[in-house]
């Protein structure tokens, strides 16, 4: 909501701090400047919430008792930071669906025209993105057994990506690719089949390595 509204208010903030000069030079605000802010808040904070959620994913099974509850219990304790992860991701995507519900609905009460695809397709590339970061946390959590650790490394991983995803050669081939794309779908603008599907790709096997290294090393430590 609040990115809708600081996309149809912030040239007029702007313009009565510097003048009508700067107010007349920047663009009219649409429905382009509300999806792209409101990709922009998924990246700079959400993301970063993310991170810290799977971060305390196993190592709290661990302080709360609950995993050595169940490693009495016919239950795999690799399967433990798996079900952890997969309520997270189920949480994000609940999330993610609301809050995409939202910004349509508020961008559609400002502009009168809120073209959903855009906007789904946007918030369909950041969660599949938020779903990779996830997974190397959790894994981090599980490998380490230390919330700071797995934070540390998670937020490293990210800014890393980040870097990475200015070089085109990186971002067309790497994860990284999925950093960038959500903003080009809130612009509107065509993505070519493996510009997409590269990035997926290549998210999608770093995730299974990851998380089976970390439910691996999770079932061989000691609680």
């Amino acid at each position: 909501m609040t990115s809708v509204v600081l996309s149809r208010f912030a040239p007029d903030i702007v313009g009565s701090m510097m003048g009508d000069a700067v107010r007349k030079a920047m663009p009219e605000p649409n429905w382009h400047e509300a999806y792209n802010q409101w990709t922009k808040n998924l990246a700079q904070t959400v993301m970063f919430v993310v991170i810290f959620t799977g971060a305390g994913a196993t190592s709290s099974l661990v302080s709360s008792g609950r995993a050595q509850l169940l490693a009495v219990r016919p239950v795999s304790r690799a399967s433990q930071p798996l079900a952890a992860l997969v309520a997270r991701i189920a949480v994000l995507a609940s999330a993610s669906v609301a809050g995409m519900a939202v910004v349509w609905a508020a961008t559609f009460g400002f502009y009168r025209k809120a073209p959903v695809a855009p906007l789904a397709e946007a918030t369909a590339t950041w969660f599949a993105c938020a779903c990779f970061f996830l997974a190397v946390t959790v894994a981090m959590s599980s490998l380490t057994g230390s919330t700071l650790a797995a934070a540390g490394i998670g937020v490293g991983s990210l800014l890393l990506t980040m870097i990475g995803s200015a070089f085109e050669p990186i971002a067309e081939n790497s994860p990284a690719g999925l950093l960038t794309l959500p903003s080009s779908f809130a612009e509107g603008k065509t993505v070519g089949a493996a510009a997409i599907a590269v990035p997926f790709a290549t998210s999608l096997a770093l995730m299974v390595l990851v998380v089976v290294l970390g439910a691996k090393s999770f079932a061989r430590r000691e609680l």
